[in-house]
């Protein structure tokens, strides 16, 4: 552990070529067509002493498969003391490193150049203010539009030259008519407060499995329709998000920076995969299915098929599948955790309630991507997020997570 509070931030640009395919659609069957922002590639790297790192990576991405995390983990070693969280914004106007092998390498080798880039900035911050918002108006539980669940608050962790800003919403203000690369509404808040404070930022998605934004174009009669989304607001949204952000900060607490003592737990959660994944996997000849949907103009089970087969190729004859989880302590007050795939905001409630910090980020979508997480509640519900591609793992497989994280947190809370 450390206790003085020692960062470093790198951010680097990994826009790939127009032409590629963006991913979060199964009804957008055309190539990207247009670059509407550079996506980047965000390191925050802390020193938690004894020549040890933890190095924070936000990426423009839809999400972060197992195996790219695993290639990233195995090039990072070779720095010596750095563990490397990896995660993505979700942007669904963004590609995937794992459907285009050519990205996937230059996305490999543009993050561990930024983690490189960051532990070489290193340095002790001038401040810690930690500050708490709140933006209900924003969101909405897409599964229960009227009256469900949500997580309003936005939690900001300023030190004066990067802050962290944790907010919960999917980046789907561009739909599936948008042909544009673009890092939909958290680009559009890193912008608007790096324009306003004079200073970076990293956005940190939440556990928005169920949670969409609500804009002036958003029908919450057809809560799952993102068709019709435009630019103006991208960046309204965005500039919504940082100015809520700054204001948290100027109301925020100041942290004792002789108190912030840098710990770090992680742990590794194996989800038990569902009867009839296993049942599909073994008895299925999924590219002869996916040939046959095409011919057929199927589009929608052909795309749940090719979903399909690139889980089969990630789970590579996994009975369990492995997901990382991690918490960050900051100070006595400040906490961060994280976790994989999309999961549900009432997991993120659960861990925030029982916390043992004052302030706690729940940043989701990291090291690894197995799809939907949802509550036992919720897949007795049925719907999109609980059916086979979209999750794989067994009922109650969320809440053993969510208990780790709960446990973690725990045991890195002391004076």
């Amino acid at each position: 552990m450390s206790d003085v509070l020692r960062i470093g931030y790198a951010r680097s640009a990994i826009t790939p070529p127009i032409g590629v395919r963006l991913e979060g659609y199964e009804e957008r069957l055309e190539f990207s067509r247009c670059i509407y922002d550079d996506l980047y590639v965000k390191c925050l790297t802390f020193d938690v002493g004894g020549n040890r790192f933890v190095s924070v990576v936000s990426v423009d991405l839809i999400g972060v498969p197992y195996s790219v995390y695993m290639d990233v983990n195995g090039m990072v070693r070779e720095l010596g003391g750095v563990e490397v969280l990896l995660g993505a914004s979700h942007s669904h106007a963004a590609p995937s490193p794992i459907t285009d092998s050519f990205y996937r390498e230059y996305f490999v080798k543009s993050v561990v150049g930024c983690v490189k880039a960051s532990l070489s900035n290193v340095r002790n911050v001038p401040h810690a203010i930690v500050g708490r918002g709140s933006l209900p108006q924003l969101v909405y539980n897409r599964r229960k539009p009227l009256g469900g669940v949500i997580d309003p608050d936005v939690i900001v962790f300023d030190t004066g030259f990067a802050s962290v800003i944790n907010f919960t919403s999917h980046p789907v203000i561009l739909g599936p008519d948008n042909l544009c690369i673009s890092s939909d509404y958290p680009g559009a808040v890193e912008r608007f407060f790096k324009y306003l404070a004079g200073r970076e930022a990293i956005f940190l998605n939440g556990c928005c499995g169920n949670i969409n934004p609500y804009t002036v174009t958003t029908d919450i009669g057809k809560p799952y329709d993102r068709r019709g989304g435009s630019y103006y607001e991208v960046e309204r949204y965005g500039r919504i998000v940082a100015l809520e952000t700054l204001k948290s900060i100027e109301l925020g607490e100041r942290i004792d920076l002789s108190k912030c003592v840098v710990d770090y737990k992680s742990s590794v959660v194996n989800l038990k995969l569902r009867k009839e994944v296993m049942e599909f996997i073994e008895g299925f000849d999924v590219d002869k299915a996916i040939a046959e949907l095409e011919k057929q103009g199927r589009v929608y089970d052909a795309w749940r098929l090719k979903m399909a087969k690139i889980i089969i190729n990630e789970i590579d004859g996994k009975r369990a599948l492995p997901a990382p989880i991690a918490v960050l302590r900051i100070c006595n007050e400040v906490a961060m955790v994280f976790l994989p795939a999309e999961v549900f905001v009432e997991h993120q409630l659960y861990i925030k309630n029982r916390s043992p910090f004052k302030y706690t980020m729940v940043a989701c979508y990291f090291n690894s991507y197995w799809m939907y997480i949802p509550t036992i509640e919720a897949f007795s519900e049925k719907g999109y997020e609980v059916e086979v591609p979209l999750s794989i793992i067994e009922p109650g497989e969320g809440e053993r997570l969510r208990e780790e994280a709960v446990k973690l947190l725990d045991e890195l809370h002391y004076e």
